[in-house]
C-alpha cells in the first residue's frame, strides 16, 4: 500500500503546530471511526441527545437505539462519525464518565467532547402525518434534506464504489413496509423546515442532496424539476429572495443550472467530482463516467460559476479513495500532487475543491480497504487551504457552521 511509518496524533500535533489539535483529532476520528461504550449509548439516548429513528445511511430499526447528532469538540469543531458496530478495525472509544463524554484511545483520555442536542422538531408530525425527523436531519447548524431516496446508478451496478448512500434500501423496505417512499412530498419538507426555523439561531444553512435520477426527455430533467419544486417549497419560509442553501447534485447542463438559480432561492451548487485522476474517476465513479464523463462534470462546475458567482460553486472529493486497490496511488506524494493540481485548477476557475475523509464502509465496493495515514490528511488540508487562499477563495457556504464535514474548511477559520 503506502511505504511509510504512520505517525500518531500527538506526534502530528507537535510536527504541525499551525494546524490545531482539534482539527487533526477530527480527521483521525473520521478516519478511524468511533465506538460507544454502553454508558455513552445510554447517555446519548437521553431526550436531550436522542437522534432520528433513521438517516440516509441507516434503516429504521426498533431494536437499535437512535444515534445522536454529530460530536462537538471543545472549540466548536464538528465531527460527523457514526459508531457503527463492526465497521472499524481500530476506532476511538467515546466514554461517558460522571456526566461528561471523553474521547479515549488505548486507555488514554485524548479530549472531552459533547454531542449536538436534539432539535425541537424531532418527534413532531407534518399535517400529512409524516414524522418530521424522517424528512430532515440536523447537524449543529444545518438541516440536511434528501428529497429522493434512491440512486439509479445501483440499477446497472454503476454506483460510486465508496458510496454508502441508502445502501440499507432493502432493509428499509422490510422494516418500513408500504410506508417507505422514495420521493419526499414537498409540502412535508416545507412544514418541517418551517417548524425547524422556530428554534431561534439553530440553523444557518439548508442542504439538499439525493440519489441520482437521470430520467427525463433531457437526462436529469426530472431530477432538476423535483429539486426546483422542493426549493420553491422551502423558499416559502423566507422573506428574502435567496436563503442560505446548498444543493449537492449531479453535473447539470448550463441551462439546468440556470433554471435552479432563476426559479429558486438556492445560493450555492456543488457537483461532486469525487476523485480527480482521470483513470481513477472512470473506475471508481462508473455511473458518473456513463452520465457523462469526467470532463462534463468539471465543465458543469466551471459553467455554474457564471451563474452563482465565484466562491459559490463547490465540488467535493473523497480524500483517501485515490489509494484504493487495485488501481489506486501507492505514494502520498502522488496523491497530494493530484489533489493540489485539482484544487488549483478549480480555484483558478472560481470553484472551491473540498475534501471529505474516505470511510471504506463494509457493503460498498471498496469496503474494508486500508486508508492512508493521518499525516496524509494533515498535509492535504494544509495545501488545499493555501491554494484557495492564494486565489482569494473561502468556503463560506461549507465552513464549520454550514457543514462541519471538511477538515480544510475548518482550518480556514484561522485565515
Amino acid at each position: 500500500m503506502i511505504a511509510t511509518k504512520e505517525a500518531g496524533l500527538a506526534a502530528l500535533v507537535e510536527k504541525y503546530p499551525e494546524v490545531p489539535k482539534s482539527i487533526i483529532l477530527k480527521l483521525d476520528l473520521q478516519r478511524r471511526g468511533i465506538a460507544f461504550t454502553e454508558a455513552t449509548a445510554e447517555a446519548t439516548n437521553d431526550p436531550y441527545y436522542r437522534g432520528p429513528e433513521q438517516t440516509a445511511f441507516s434503516a429504521k430499526d426498533p431494536s437499535r437505539r437512535p444515534l445522536p447528532g454529530p460530536m462537538i469538540l471543545r472549540d466548536g469543531t464538528t465531527v460527523i462519525s457514526s459508531p457503527v458496530q463492526g465497521q472499524f478495525a481500530d476506532p476511538y472509544t467515546i466514554d461517558f464518565v460522571d456526566g461528561r463524554f471523553f474521547v479515549i484511545d488505548r486507555g488514554e483520555i485524548i479530549d472531552e467532547v459533547d454531542f449536538s442536542p436534539r432539535p425541537e422538531f424531532y418527534g413532531k408530525l407534518t399535517s400529512r402525518g409524516v414524522p418530521m425527523e424522517s424528512i430532515a436531519w440536523s447537524r449543529p447548524q444545518r438541516l440536511d434534506i434528501y428529497p429522493y431516496r434512491y440512486c439509479h446508478y445501483w440499477d446497472t451496478r454503476d454506483q460510486c464504489k465508496f458510496c454508502a448512500f441508502f445502501t440499507d434500501l432493502k432493509q428499509q423496505k422490510q422494516l418500513a413496509g408500504a410506508s417507505y417512499a422514495r420521493v419526499v412530498h414537498p409540502e412535508d419538507i416545507y412544514e418541517t423546515v418551517r417548524e425547524a426555523l422556530k428554534e431561534p439561531g439553530r440553523y444557518s444553512q439548508i442542504n439538499l442532496t439525493a440519489g441520482t435520477d437521470y430520467s427525463g426527455e433531457v437526462p436529469f430533467e426530472k431530477e432538476v424539476d423535483r429539486y426546483i419544486e422542493v426549493l420553491q417549497a422551502i423558499g416559502r419560509n423566507f422573506k428574502t429572495r435567496r436563503f442560505p442553501s446548498q444543493l449537492i447534485a449531479p453535473a447539470y447542463t448550463k441551462r439546468q443550472v440556470k433554471r435552479l438559480y432563476d426559479e429558486t432561492g438556492l445560493s450555492s451548487y456543488c457537483p461532486d467530482i469525487e476523485v480527480w485522476d482521470k483513470e481513477l474517476f472512470r473506475w471508481i465513479c462508473s455511473g458518473k463516467e456513463k452520465w457523462f464523463g469526467r470532463d462534463y462534470w468539471i465543465q458543469s462546475a466551471i459553467d455554474a460559476v457564471e451563474i452563482f458567482g465565484k466562491g459559490n460553486v463547490y465540488t467535493n472529493f473523497v480524500a483517501g479513495v485515490e489509494f484504493s486497490k487495485p488501481h489506486g496511488f501507492t505514494s502520498i506524494e502522488q496523491a497530494l500532487d493530484s489533489n493540489f493540481e485539482a484544487c488549483e485548477f478549480f480555484a483558478r476557475n472560481g470553484v472551491i475543491y473540498l475534501s471529505l475523509v474516505w470511510v471504506p464502509w463494509k457493503g460498498t465496493g471498496l469496503g474494508g480497504q486500508q486508508q492512508p495515514p493521518l499525516e496524509y490528511y494533515v498535509r492535504l488540508i494544509k495545501g488545499l487551504v493555501e491554494i484557495r487562499r492564494h486565489y482569494g477563495l473561502a468556503s463560506d457556504n461549507d465552513d464549520f457552521k454550514h457543514c462541519g464535514n471538511h477538515g480544510d474548511s475548518d482550518l480556514e477559520r484561522l485565515n
